[in-house]
């Protein structure tokens, strides 16, 4: 039972990492001038 908890926990943290992964490649694309996609990108960067 404890693999399979480690399993699922795993597989929700690789979703959640994909998913800000999109939503930081989304911010960028949306970007309206390169030095604020550039910001966005350092303050990702961050966490």
């Amino acid at each position: 039972m404890t693999r399979l908890r480690t399993a699922l926990a795993r597989r929700s943290a690789v979703r959640a990492h994909l998913r800000e992964e999109r939503a930081l490649d989304r911010a960028l694309a949306a970007a309206p001038t390169l030095e604020s996609a550039h910001e966005i990108a350092v303050l990702s960067a961050r966490r």
